[in-house]
């Protein structure tokens, strides 16, 4: 007999399984899935954050700019907004230069001198009993940059402000 008779036939290994699937595999998912749950409830949490802000951005287009209180009326959102926001303490009681210099920290510092200038007037007739010399469609446009640059409130900004 030869020696290549008495070989055996090769035995081919088991084929390799894609079930279950490497712990690497395992890790993957359990990361993709985590990323999944965290990413779901940032946004909802953004969106509830910014709910006030909507709602607000609507109130300022319902408000009548032909009633001679509507100053009043674009202050108030901004109280009620701003109290939505942040303790209640910490805006309530303002008025005047005091509630002017305190909207205008929430907003960035590039954007704070134009959004004094632009809202003083608007403040001054708060007290009188006309407001028909105010320029409604840029008031109106300035509260609503008011609200779309400072809100939600970046407590970076107060800190900031206080520290200086």
């Amino acid at each position: 007999m030869s020696p290549l008779e008495q070989l055996r036939d090769i035995h081919l290994p088991e084929a390799v399984d894609a079930w279950p699937p490497a712990y690497g595999w395992w890790l993957l998912a359990l990361l993709i899935l985590g990323l999944l749950f965290f990413s779901f409830i940032a946004l909802k949490r953004r969106r509830r954050q910014r709910l006030a802000t909507r709602q607000a951005l609507e109130e300022l287009e319902q408000i009548d700019y032909q009633r001679p209180d509507w100053p009043a009326q674009v202050n108030g959102l901004l109280k009620r907004l701003t109290i939505s926001y942040l303790p209640r303490e910490s805006s309530a009681s303002l008025h005047d230069q005091a509630w002017l210099a305190f909207l205008a920290r929430l907003l960035p510092k590039k954007r704070r001198e134009d959004f004094i200038q632009g809202y003083r007037p608007l403040l001054a007739s708060l007290y009188r009993p006309e407001s028909a010399a105010l320029d409604a469609r840029a008031s109106r446009e300035l509260v609503r940059n008011w609200i779309r640059q400072a809100l939600p409130v970046k407590t970076s900004r107060l800190e900031e402000d206080l520290h200086v």
